[in-house]
């Protein structure tokens, strides 16, 4: 990649909390000039990075723009707001934590106006700022051109296909995470119940890499994803099922498991 970004365009970064932190730290690495950033909340700026004192400016200089925004509703405010700087050659990237439904409907607008529209749905417990996968949605057209500015942040990035399914692919993710440590705690359960020690379980089942991760809940330790998010996405998920029409054992259980988080300890 060149040094003024992907296909000679400035690149912009609206947030800077802690995925908009990561990428700027990946593309400061990669990029050595015309890097951009606003944050709504005037968080401190990377060195190397140039600070425009409002969106608009941002996107208006800009043929790409990465979103990192902490929420669907700071999302949606901020695009409100700059519609009219949403043009022809424009590809965003958006790395908000937002529903499918949320990513189809803006890739829609975007679509009316001209742009392009990325949605990456990040799966990781400190997202880009440790291990982490990711997947796009969007037009495949929208993925090729933007792919030299992703592999910069994200070289594992994978492509899903139309607008939606990079959150989809996320949402499937956390559900899963849900549904394997209710799994690993009710396994430890009826292991008890025929006399098999917990500390002898761990020992027998933590050699299975693949596995590794939901033994943590029965170990004590940190779980490898907060329980308010996984109880935010589980219960996005449970909803899709139901309406879809399909009965799932085991969402089931882990939405019964996840019913007392507070899904808003984790925006």
């Amino acid at each position: 990649m060149d040094k003024r970004g992907a296909n000679g365009m400035n690149v912009g970064i609206i947030g800077l909390s802690r995925d908009g932190k990561a990428v700027a730290e990946h593309l400061l690495g990669k990029t050595a000039c015309n890097l951009f950033a606003y944050d709504p909340d005037g968080r401190a700026l990377p060195d190397g990075l140039r600070m425009l004192p409002t969106a608009a400016e941002l996107i208006d200089r800009c043929g790409r723009v990465i979103l990192a925004l902490e929420s669907p509703r700071e999302l949606t405010l901020l695009l409100n707001s700059v519609a009219e700087y949403i043009r022809e050659g424009k590809i965003f990237i958006d790395l908000t934590d937002t529903s499918p439904a949320l990513a189809h409907m803006i890739a829609n607008e975007m679509r009316r106006r001209g742009a392009l529209y990325l949605d990456c749905g990040v799966f990781g417990r400190d997202g880009l700022a440790d291990d982490f996968l990711c997947f796009a949605g969007g037009s495949s057209r929208a993925f090729a051109e933007a792919q030299p500015l992703i592999r910069c942040f994200a070289p594992g990035c994978r492509y899903m296909g139309p607008s939606g399914r990079g959150r989809a692919m996320r949402l499937l993710c956390r559900s899963l995470a849900a549904q394997l440590r209710r799994s690993v705690g009710e396994t430890g359960e009826l292991a008890a119940s025929f006399g098999i020690g917990e500390e002898y379980l761990l020992e027998c089942l933590s050699g299975f890499e693949r596995i590794a991760d939901p033994l943590a809940v029965l170990r004590g330790e940190q779980p490898p994803m907060p329980d308010a998010l996984l109880a935010k996405d589980v219960r996005l998920v449970a909803e899709m099922a139901r309406r879809a029409g399909l009965e799932l054992g085991g969402l089931r259980s882990a939405e019964e498991a996840y019913k007392s988080m507070d899904p808003m300890e984790y925006r």
